[in-house]
């Protein structure tokens, strides 16, 4: 879904409240869920949305939202785009075979100082929404299986396991 469940969204602001990013890239920025919620601390910086629907920009006023739109596959954009001091990855690594969110992982913890990932707990299974192929969830993260993955490299500074989502800080 474009949308996101209420679970850990605090927390990840706290993170974000901790961080204090000046550049933000946010993968797969459907609504633009995390813009709105967190772009109105004093340090703000510059947010970059990566959305591989294009519908979703005119949709969700993805432009007003944003400093810059890339209407883009995430898992096709080279290593130093995601050069930035926070990348968002919200719910959106199910929506991708395991192995290419697993590169799309590695990518960002190159070039990304900070990553907050959260990905759902519970097995849901969904197909297209508002006609988006890359709504699909493809693969099912276990928080276990999200933990493991972010420890290969860095430092994991936090978690939070709810009934729906996981979230996860991992910083270099």
């Amino acid at each position: 879904m474009p949308y996101s469940d209420a679970e850990g969204k605090g927390t990840a602001a706290a993170w974000y409240r901790e961080i204090q990013p000046g550049t933000v890239i946010d993968v797969g920025a459907g609504s633009g869920t995390y813009a709105q919620e967190l772009r109105e601390a004093p340090w703000a910086g510059r947010w970059t949305a990566v959305e591989a629907w294009e519908p979703y920009v005119t949709r969700f006023g993805l432009h007003g939202l944003y400093d810059a739109v890339v209407v883009a596959d995430a898992r096709h954009l080279v290593a130093p785009f995601y050069r930035a001091d926070l990348v968002i990855a919200g719910d959106v690594l199910e929506h991708m075979p395991r192995p290419d969110a697993v590169r799309l992982l590695q990518k960002v913890r190159a070039n990304a100082a900070n990553l907050i990932v959260s990905v759902p707990v519970l097995h849901l299974e969904q197909g297209a929404v508002y006609g988006n192929p890359y709504e699909t969830h493809v693969d099912h993260w276990t928080a276990d299986g999200m933990r493991a993955e972010l420890a290969r490299s860095g430092t994991l500074r936090g978690e939070l396991v709810g009934d729906v989502l996981a979230y996860f800080w991992w910083s270099r």
